[in-house]
C-alpha cells in the first residue's frame, strides 16, 4: 500500500506547492464572483477544490496539520452548515459561504508556499500589491471629505476617480479602502527601514509615503489608529528604548480623555460617519448592542452569513440608526463573527488570530531567521492593523476584500514556518 501511494505521488502534481496554489487560483473566481456566475459554476468550483484538497492529502500523507492554524479553521468550516440551516435567506448566506470557502482555500494554498523559493521575494510582492491596490482605490473610492478637519476638501475635486468595477459600480467605501490599504502600510514601514537591499528600501519608502497619503485621503479613523498601533508595536520590538516614549504618549492620551470625558473624547475621534451621521460613536454603540443581543439569542448557530442587518432590522429595531440606513454589518469584526456564526465561529476566528500572533511574534524575535524576521515583523504589524481596525469595521464582510485578507493570513503562516537557508544574511 505504501509503495503504491509513493508511486501515485510521483505523478501527483499537487505534491508541489506551486501547482497547488495555481490550481486553487483557477477555481477562486467562480466562488468569489458567484453572484455573477451560473448556478452550476460555484458548485463545480467547490467540487474542484474538494478534489484538489483530497489529492493534496494523498500527496502529503496527512489529513490535518498542514498549518498550525488548522484547528480553528476546521472549526470555522464545521460551523458553516449550521449557519446555513439557521439563515432566514439561504441564498444570501450560501453566496457568502462560497466566498468564505474561497478565502480558506487561498489561505491554505499560500501557507503551503513556506518552503518555496519565491517566498524570499514576498517583500517585493507586498510592496507591489500595496501600490497596485492604492492606484485602484484612488480611482474607485467614494471619498468622504468631512471626517478629518485638517484635510482641505478641495483636494478631492482634483482626484481622478472614474473607476467603476462591475461588482461594485457605485465605487468602494472609503473605510473599506482605508482598511485594506492599511494592511500593507506596516510591511512598507519595516521594509523601508530594514529592506533586503537599498533598492527595496527606496521603493518601500515610496510605497510608504503613497499609502500614508491615501490613508489620509480615505479619512478612515480605524485604519489610521491601526497604523499607529502597528508603529508602536514594531518600534518597541526593535528597540526597547521606545517603550518609555510610547508609555508617556498613552498616559497623556488617557489623561486627556479623562479630562474632557471619555464619551466626548471618542466622539471627537470617530466624528461623523456616512452610515451613522453626526454621532458615529452613539450609532456604533447602538449597533454593537444589537449584535451582542444576536449572539446572546443565537449562541450556537448565529443568524447566518450576511444576515446580521436583516435580523437586526426585523427583530432588534434601532432608534438612532434610521430604518433606511444600510449599515450592512455590525461595524465590529468580533461582534460580526459572533452574530453571523455564533460562539463557535467567534472562537474559531479568535483562535486563528491567536495562532497567527504567536507565530509572527516568535519569528519576529528570532534573530537567526534573517530576512524572514523582517517580513514577520511587517506582517505582525499587518495583523495588528487588521485587529485594531476590526474594532470599528469588518472589512472581511466585503467578499472581494476578504480574499486579500486571507491571502495575507496565509503569507503570515508561510513566513513564520519557513526554514531560512543556513547561509542567509541577517
Amino acid at each position: 500500500m505504501t509503495t503504491a501511494l509513493q508511486r501515485f505521488n510521483q505523478y501527483n502534481p499537487l505534491a508541489g506547492a506551486w501547482f497547488f496554489v495555481v490550481a486553487v487560483l483557477i477555481l477562486l473566481p467562480a466562488l468569489i464572483f458567484n453572484s455573477f456566475m451560473p448556478d452550476w459554476a460555484p458548485l463545480a468550483a467547490l467540487l474542484g477544490l474538494l478534489v484538489i484538497f483530497l489529492l493534496r492529502v494523498l500527496a502529503t500523507g496527512q489529513l490535518i496539520g498542514h498549518t498550525p492554524a488548522d484547528g480553528p479553521l476546521l472549526l470555522l468550516v464545521l460551523s458553516l452548515p449550521l449557519g446555513l440551516w439557521a439563515s432566514s435567506d439561504a441564498t444570501v448566506s450560501l453566496a457568502r459561504v462560497y466566498a468564505l470557502v474561497a478565502g480558506l482555500a487561498f489561505f491554505w494554498a499560500v501557507a503551503a508556499q513556506r518552503d518555496a523559493s519565491w517566498l524570499r521575494w514576498s517583500g517585493w510582492a507586498l510592496l507591489m500589491a500595496g501600490l497596485i491596490l492604492g492606484c485602484v482605490f484612488l480611482l474607485g473610492t467614494r471619498f468622504s471629505p468631512d471626517k478629518l478637519p485638517f484635510i482641505n476638501r478641495d483636494i478631492y475635486t482634483a482626484l481622478p476617480g472614474g473607476l467603476h468595477p462591475f461588482w461594485n459600480p457605485e465605487g468602494f467605501n472609503a473605510n473599506l479602502s482605508g482598511g485594506v490599504l492599511a494592511l500593507f502600510w506596516a510591511p512598507a514601514l519595516v521594509l523601508a527601514w530594514r529592506g533586503d537591499s537599498w533598492q527595496q528600501r527606496d521603493v518601500a519608502k515610496l510605497v510608504l509615503v503613497t499609502l500614508t497619503a491615501l490613508l489620509l485621503l480615505t479619512q478612515s479613523r480605524g485604519a489610521l489608529l491601526g497604523c499607529l498601533a502597528a508603529l508602536m508595536l514594531i518600534s518597541v520590538l526593535q528597540d526597547r528604548r521606545w517603550l518609555p516614549f510610547w508609555l508617556i504618549v498613552l498616559l497623556a492620551t488617557a489623561v486627556l480623555a479623562y479630562h474632557i470625558g471619555p464619551t466626548l473624547f471618542f466622539e471627537t475621534i470617530l466624528g461623523e460617519s456616512d452610515v451613522f451621521g453626526a454621532s458615529s460613536l452613539q450609532g456604533r454603540q447602538e449597533l454593537w448592542g444589537r449584535a451582542a443581543a444576536l449572539i446572546r439569542d443565537y449562541p450556537l448557530t448565529g443568524v447566518g452569513l450576511g444576515m446580521v442587518e436583516p435580523a437586526i432590522k426585523s427583530h432588534y429595531p434601532t432608534v438612532l440608526i434610521g430604518p433606511d440606513s444600510n449599515f450592512k454589518h455590525a461595524h465590529n469584526l468580533y461582534l460580526q463573527a459572533g452574530a453571523e456564526m455564533g460562539l463557535p465561529g467567534l472562537m474559531a476566528h479568535l483562535g486563528l488570530y491567536g495562532v497567527l500572533a504567536y507565530l509572527l511574534v516568535r519569528r519576529a524575535l528570532d534573530q537567526g531567521a534573517g530576512y524572514y524576521q523582517v517580513l514577520a515583523l511587517g506582517l505582525l504589524g499587518t495583523l495588528l492593523v487588521f485587529l485594531t481596525h476590526g474594532l470599528f469595521e469588518a472589512i472581511t464582510y466585503a467578499t472581494r476584500a476578504a480574499i486579500v485578507v486571507w491571502g495575507l493570513f496565509g503569507l503570515m503562516v508561510a513566513v513564520s514556518t519557513s526554514t531560512p537557508s543556513q547561509n542567509e544574511d541577517d
